[in-house]
């Protein structure tokens, strides 16, 4: 019986390289004589409405994604939604890239597209957001907005640095977040002008902002908060958090399985890059090993038996 394969792609995502290299992905993917169906979205939710179809009703045995990090977060969400999951093949084509980076998945549309055949299946954490899902990050606070409000024409053309020249506006006008963070049989109550739960190496596209031997399949992720500081504080805070350093009295770091947020006041949210809603109360749980990825042979943090 001949495999079936869904690919979805997203053809705007980062400097829309994935049209000149349609041909090529098609024809990695119907080698072998595989049957493959393919969607490109035209708008929101139509990449994960796509896999909760094809994958809910058992029409295929593998899902190609091909844009960055928004389509990748879709992609997660149908997977997460359906009974019966099936690897999936992500194609990073988009400006960041966090989640692709995180396992050495190739940015060459190419080799990451022969993944379909060559790559290894890595069973991956998720994390639960109330009722949605997220797979690397979600945050508030201090740039989170960059993502999502630099407009998708800038990010085609300048790529990766349109999110910090859109996010050099947002530095005289930091917000505060008095709410209240429970985890670990901890609770903590302050004001906070940054938070994250994530399980990356890379966020926005930098590298080292995360802990040390971040592991995307061991069933916790990183809690990571910044507290409302002095003038005089700032500029030490920020070499910390950009050397990694997280002793700094106004930083909270923990590895958590779940944790949850409360404030007296709506807190927007991003999910995987992409705006996720205003909250007062956010519950979060980490599913271990929840859905499969491909994988190259050389992924690294991966301990003997980590392999399906």
């Amino acid at each position: 019986m001949r495999e079936r394969i869904l690919f979805v792609y997203n053809p705007n995502a980062g400097m829309k390289k994935i049209q000149s290299k349609l041909s090529g992905v098609v024809n990695l993917l119907t080698e072998g004589e595989r049957e493959v169906v393919i969607f490109p979205t035209r708008k929101k939710m139509d990449a994960q409405n796509a896999i909760m179809e094809y994958v809910g009703a058992g029409r295929c045995e593998k899902v190609v994604v091909a844009g960055g990090d928004g389509t990748l977060h879709e992609a997660v969400n149908g997977m997460m939604y359906c009974e019966q999951r099936v690897p999936i093949v992500y194609i990073p084509t988009g400006s960041t890239n966090d989640f692709g980076y995180s396992l050495n998945i190739s940015k060459d549309v190419l080799e990451a597209a022969s993944l379909v055949s060559r790559g290894m299946p890595f069973a991956c954490d998720v994390a639960q957001f109330n009722d949605t899902y997220f797979v690397y990050t979600a945050a508030f606070g201090l740039f989170t907005d960059i993502s999502y409000a630099t407009p998708q024409g800038l990010k085609n053309i300048f790529g990766h640095a349109a999110y910090v020249f859109n996010g050099a506006s947002s530095l005289a006008k930091i917000k505060r977040f008095p709410m209240t963070v429970t985890y670990n049989g901890i609770s903590v109550q302050d004001s906070f002008i940054y938070g994250m739960v994530v399980s990356s190496e890379s966020i926005g596209g930098f590298r080292g902002l995360t802990g040390a031997d971040v592991k995307l399949n061991d069933g916790e992720y990183e809690l990571f908060l910044v507290r409302d500081c002095k003038a005089y504080e700032f500029p030490e805070l920020v070499n910390d958090i950009l050397h990694g350093k997280f002793d700094n009295k106004n930083i909270i770091y923990e590895r958590v399985t779940e944790v949850s947020f409360s404030s007296a006041s709506p807190v927007a949210w991003t999910l995987d890059g992409e705006f996720g809603g205003e909250f007062m109360e956010i519950e979060i749980t980490i599913h271990k090993k929840a859905i499969t990825v491909m994988t190259p042979m050389s992924l690294l943090n991966i301990v003997e038996g980590d392999m399906l």
